[in-house]
């Protein structure tokens, strides 16, 4: 089974949303020495290796937790999760959002980044209605850039970003006095900016060990399969149905199964699964087994215990 999603730590919860829910101000969390910092109690400039060890142990603290309930908390996508045939399956992760694979579209790359207000903008002109899926990163990077704002306005996707979390890329650790706030220079210029939605047209596959004629195929003892949608007949608990079917112009259409030789050995499901909203208590217990987890008390002031 793989699992699809960047192999850099990721979590639930943004570092901007730690930050926010901590009470630190975005310049003072992301490396940046700025005068509104003396409005905040917590103050103390985040250097990268403080930001990464916190990323590195609310990623752990969201997968402990993940194994005791049995799902993502927030959406994921598994391909190829292999299930002995039957009717119905029970996929090994719950709350099922939806059967098949990730896919991804680049919106606009390299997408020139306002800095005149505070939030920086980014404007993009779409033919999308929806902001669902999209996602702000350095250029050529996994590494996300969370926008406070996304909305449609003439034909145009607007982004807006704090920028305190626009700390140029090549910049980002930071020393422990910061890096100017009023320098332009120490500001991300371009942002790559993507949408991820889920792909229905790969769902389920089923296989065979061999031809429909029970011998080896004429290009060699290869695998025989076909394609196989699903109906999610139970989200929470992960039931899912299955029939044979094709994939074409958007929609599928049944088929009677090809194959004449028995039942198919094994199913293939990819789905997408999770949370899609976490909840402030969620939040909650994976910050608190984060900081427990911690070999000392995060940077600044009486933070989460």
């Amino acid at each position: 089974m793989v699992v699809f999603g960047t192999p850099k730590r990721t979590s639930a919860i943004s570092l901007a949303r730690y930050a926010e829910i901590i009470n630190y101000t975005d310049y003072a969390f992301f490396g940046f020495s700025d005068p509104g910092n003396d409005n905040y109690a917590c103050r103390e400039i985040w250097t990268q290796p403080q930001r990464d060890n916190i990323q590195f142990h609310l990623s752990e603290a969201q997968s402990e937790i993940e194994k005791v309930i049995g799902y993502p908390l927030m959406p994921k996508w598994f391909a190829g999760e292999v299930h002995p045939f039957g009717c119905n399956i029970l996929t090994k992760k719950t709350n099922v959002i939806a059967l098949g694979i990730k896919a991804t579209d680049d919106v606009d790359l390299a997408s020139v980044v306002n800095l005149v207000p505070d939030p920086a903008t980014v404007t993009i002109a779409t033919a999308l209605t929806s902001t669902d899926g999209i996602k702000v990163y350095y250029p050529d990077t996994e590494i996300e850039i969370s926008p406070s704002d996304m909305e449609f306005s003439a034909g145009s996707l607007v982004i807006s970003i704090p920028k305190g979390r626009l700390m140029k890329y090549e910049l980002r650790d930071n020393p422990v006095t910061g890096r100017l706030s009023s320098t332009g220079s120490n500001y991300q210029t371009t942002v790559d900016v993507k949408r991820h939605y889920n792909d229905a047209s790969a769902q389920i596959v089923a296989v065979w060990p061999h031809g429909c004629n029970l011998t080896c195929s004429s290009t060699g003892c290869s695998r025989y399969t076909e394609a196989a949608c699903g109906t999610i007949v139970d989200a929470e608990i992960g039931e899912i149905s299955f029939q044979f079917a094709t994939y074409s112009a958007g929609s599928w259409t049944t088929t009677r199964r090809i194959c004449c030789r028995g039942n198919p050995k094994k199913l293939e499901i990819s789905y997408q699964a999770g949370t899609e909203e976490l909840e402030s208590i969620a939040e909650m217990a994976i910050i608190r087994l984060a900081h427990s987890k911690m070999p000392s008390a995060p940077c600044g002031c009486d933070v989460i215990h």
